[in-house]
């Protein structure tokens, strides 16, 4: 009973990961702009937000069902963080800028290194009211009343890792020399149209929830 539940779990936890989103723009942004420690940074900051959610799902907080002026506050901040973001990945991507891979002797590094990546990468995570809903769906939906506390923590913890080890892996890979190098004739305007999505989004969030 206990296995069935945890694949049910694992599989839907999973294709909410592998689908692009804000997170995984903003991942694969850092890793190639700003290098693989940036880049395994934002892939923490990120696994850490969603940590943050995973226990108050396990805690049994429906705190953003229940409380709407915070929700409201979490949808708007997502909004300008997501608008932020977008408007970054506009400006640089207009400006002819080597990516990480391309500074001679790493110059440029350290100024986005591995804190400035995990900052990103938990407000990213953070701010997206989405994911405190997910994981509390998921728990409600999924895990049943006679499952013990342990094994929700177990399943929490597995949760943790996969979004860490999904993301450090896809920073890995776009970080190698060969893959980089043949992504960046187009990651100027990839990340132009990057920038674009996550501006679109903002808007969307932001007047849904102000005209809901």
């Amino acid at each position: 009973m206990v296995l069935q539940e945890f694949l049910m779990l694992a599989v839907a936890h999973w294709l909410a990961l592998v689908s692009p989103g804000p997170d995984f723009l903003l991942l694969l942004r850092n890793a190639l702009r700003h290098g693989r420690r940036n880049g395994i940074g934002t892939s923490l900051g990120i696994a850490c937000a969603n940590g943050v959610y995973i226990v108050m799902a396990l805690a049994g907080f429906s705190v953003l069902q229940h409380s709407p002026a915070l929700l409201l506050a979490m949808k708007l901040l997502a909004g300008g963080y997501l608008a932020y973001i977008g408007w970054a990945f506009i400006r640089v991507s207009r400006s002819p800028q080597p990516l990480a891979w391309q500074h001679a002797g790493g110059e440029g590094k350290e100024r986005y290194g591995f804190f400035k990546g995990f900052a990103a990468g938990f407000l990213s995570g953070g701010l997206n009211p989405k994911n405190g809903l997910f994981y509390l769906g998921l728990f409600t939906l999924m895990v049943g009343a006679a499952t013990g506390m342990e094994i929700k923590i177990l399943y929490g913890a597995w949760m943790f890792a996969a979004v860490f080890i999904w993301d450090a892996a896809l920073v890995l890979a776009v970080s190698n020399e060969r893959i980089a190098a043949r992504i960046a004739r187009y990651f100027s305007r990839a990340e132009w149209l990057a920038g674009v999505v996550l501006l679109v989004a903002a808007l969307g969030i932001v007047a849904a929830t102000l005209f809901a």
